[in-house]
C-alpha cells in the first residue's frame, strides 16, 4: 500500500512538472499589426515580450516573436494606443486605434520652446551616454530596373544614444549580381545612420544641417500641433530648411508632452547625392532619400531602436532602388563575436571573415517582407550566397 502510495504521488508530480513545461514551451507567434479603423499595416511598431524588447514589425506590419502561452505581449506605435495582449491570445491580426484627438496647434508652450526643451535634454543624454555601445541587426535589398541585384544581412557594433554612429562590421552575408554597367549596391547602409541633433551653435554647411541644434530657428521654418491618443499628448513638430539649396535633413519629430522624451523622427534628405563607378567611370548622382527612425529609452537614455530607410536614383537610364531596415538588438545575438572595424568595402570585410550558414538561419530578428523572401530564396536556390 504504501508503494503504491509512493508511486502515486511521483506521477501526481511527473504530470504537474509536465503541465508546467507545457505551459513555458516557446511558440512561434507570427502575426501583422494593423491600423484597428483603416486595416492597413502599421510597419516598425515594437513588439516587447514581458518588458523586454524583442523585435519590430516589417514594412508590411508583420513580426515574428517566440514566447511561451502566458507571456504578456506589449505593442506600442507612436500616435496609438498600447496595447497588452496574452501570447496564447495573440491572433492573425493585432489591431491598434489611432489618435483619438487632435488638440491643434501648440499655444500654450510654443513650438520654439519644445525644440528647446528636446535639445537640452539630448545635450545631457549625450554627455552622460555618448559611449555606451550595442548592436544592431541589419538587412538590405536592392533592385535594379525592379530586377533584384543586391541582399544584404548583417550584424553591426556602434553607439545608439540619440543617432547611430561609429557602426563597425560584426558579422554579415550578401550576395550580388552587380555587373560592370551598375553601381556597388552594398555601401548603402551609411544611410541608416540619421542625425536629428548637433550641439554645434550656427547652421553649418560643410556637414548636414539638422533639426534638433541651438539656432534651429535660423536654419528652419517650424510648425507644431499636439495630439492624444487617449493616454498622453504627443508633440509633432515639422522642420523645412529655409535654404533649399543646403545639405540638410527635413522632416518631423514626435515628441512625448511631459518628458520631451524623442520618439519619432522621420523625413527626407535635401541635396543628398551617391557616388559610384560605371565601366571604371566615377559619377556623382542626385538620390532621393527618405527615413523614419523610432526611439527608445529602456535603458534611461534615448536611443535608437530602429532605423528605416528607402532611395532612389537613376544612372545611365538605369534606375537603382534600395531599402534597409536597422534594428538595435542591444547584447542579444553577437555577443562574443568578433568585431571588425570600419571599411567602406563592406563586401571585402565580409568575404574575409566567410559565411557562418547555421548562425544566419538562427538569426534573423526581424521578419523578412515577402520580397525580401523571395530574394532571398532564388539566391540560395541558386547557391550564391557566399558565393562572391
Amino acid at each position: 500500500m504504501m508503494r503504491h502510495r509512493l508511486i502515486s504521488r511521483w506521477g501526481i508530480a511527473l504530470a504537474l512538472l509536465l503541465f508546467t513545461t507545457a505551459l513555458r514551451a516557446q511558440e512561434h507567434i507570427v502575426a501583422r499589426i494593423v491600423d484597428a479603423q483603416t486595416g492597413e499595416p502599421l510597419p516598425f511598431a515594437s513588439v516587447y515580450v514581458n518588458g523586454n524588447s524583442s523585435t519590430i514589425s516589417n514594412v508590411e506590419g508583420e513580426f515574428f516573436v517566440d514566447a511561451a502561452p502566458d507571456d504578456t505581449l506589449r505593442f506600442s506605435y507612436v500616435g496609438y494606443r498600447t496595447r497588452w495582449i496574452r501570447a496564447a491570445d495573440v491572433g492573425p491580426t493585432v489591431a491598434l486605434k489611432a489618435d483619438s484627438e487632435t488638440l491643434g496647434q501648440v499655444t500654450v508652450l510654443g513650438t520654439d520652446f519644445i525644440v528647446e526643451q528636446v535639445y537640452e535634454r539630448l545635450k545631457k543624454e549625450q554627455k552622460r551616454h555618448k559611449k555606451e555601445p550595442c548592436n544592431f541587426f541589419y538587412r538590405q535589398l536592392t533592385y535594379n530596373d525592379n530586377r533584384c541585384m543586391a541582399f544584404l544581412e548583417a550584424f553591426f557594433e556602434g553607439l545608439s544614444a540619440i543617432q547611430v554612429e561609429e557602426l563597425s562590421l560584426v558579422t554579415g552575408r550578401y550576395v550580388s549580381v552587380a555587373s560592370s554597367l551598375t553601381a556597388n549596391p552594398l555601401n548603402f547602409y551609411t544611410f541608416a545612420q540619421v542625425p536629428v541633433f548637433s550641439k554645434r551653435k550656427r547652421p553649418f554647411y560643410d556637414e548636414q544641417l539638422v533639426p534638433i541644434h541651438p539656432r534651429f530657428h535660423k536654419a528652419y521654418d517650424v510648425a507644431s500641433q499636439a495630439v492624444s491618443d487617449g493616454e498622453r499628448t504627443v508633440y509633432r513638430v515639422d522642420f523645412q530648411p529655409r535654404d533649399t539649396a543646403c545639405w540638410a535633413v527635413k522632416g518631423s519629430i514626435y515628441v512625448d508632452a511631459e518628458t520631451f522624451q524623442l520618439l519619432r523622427f522621420e523625413g527626407q534628405g535635401q541635396r543628398d547625392i551617391v557616388k559610384h563607378k560605371v565601366r571604371g567611370i566615377g559619377w556623382v548622382m542626385p538620390i532621393d532619400y527618405s527615413f523614419v527612425v523610432n526611439y527608445i529609452d529602456d535603458n534611461g537614455f534615448t536611443e535608437v531602436e530602429s532605423v528605416y530607410f528607402t532611395t532612389h536614383f537613376n544612372c545611365l537610364d538605369l534606375d537603382y532602388d534600395t531599402t534597409g531596415i536597422l534594428y538595435n538588438v542591444g547584447e542579444r545575438y553577437v555577443k562574443g563575436q568578433g568585431r571588425m572595424g570600419f571599411n567602406d568595402n563592406l563586401p571585402w570585410n565580409i568575404r574575409k571573415q566567410g559565411i557562418d550558414r547555421k548562425f544566419w538561419e538562427d538569426n534573423e530578428v526581424v521578419k523578412r517582407t515577402p520580397l525580401e523572401e523571395e530574394a532571398l530564396e532564388i539566391f540560395e536556390h541558386d547557391n550564391l550566397i557566399g558565393v562572391y
